[in-house]
């Protein structure tokens, strides 16, 4: 893409698949970039990062609802807590109400990682979605959606591992 022509000038221009392409390495490149900014200054990756902050929020959360708000299968998380747990990040305990409940909890270790953490500690990509207005958001995962159709589908398995850079 030429960096002399104007968004404006963009937006009449027909767009090509390529231009998408180049955008979609933008935001991969972007999210990527602030992960690796996390591990380097906290030495704790992305993905585990952002799992203290969601245990962060809620003391006490069960390996289950972190999936959920990770959006990732709770093989998953039960492996990244695994390694917070042998970082002595976070501890695992059982629901006093429901022995078969596993529910986490941030250590002072834990919370010491996060307070240091540059933000945003969820991770830059989670951020900036959740700031956008709810019609800027629509637009995006209507035009994703488009593009997971069009490369086959949905693929739920997919889904629910994370981006190679929060791992």
């Amino acid at each position: 893409m030429n960096p002399d022509v104007t968004p404006a000038r963009r937006r009449r221009s027909p767009i090509a698949g390529l231009d998408v392409l180049q955008q979609l390495r933008v935001v991969v490149r972007l999210a990527g970039s602030h992960s690796a900014q996390l591990e380097r200054s906290t030495g704790i990756p992305g993905a585990q990062l952002w799992a203290l902050h969601e245990v962060a929020q809620a003391d006490g959360l069960s390996v289950g609802d972190l999936a959920r708000r990770l959006r990732v299968h709770q093989t998953t998380v039960s492996n990244l807590l695994h390694r917070l747990e042998d970082g002595g990040l976070v501890r695992k305990g059982r629901a006093p109400h429901d022995q078969r409940i596993v529910q986490v909890h941030l250590t002072a270790a834990g919370r010491r990682a996060l307070k240091n953490a540059p933000g945003p500690a969820r991770g830059l990509l989670p951020n900036v979605l959740d700031g956008m207005k709810p019609a800027q958001l629509r637009k995006v995962h209507e035009g994703l959606a488009v593009l997971v159709d069009c490369m086959g589908g949905f693929d739920a398995a997919l889904a629910a591992r994370p981006l190679p850079f929060t791992e």
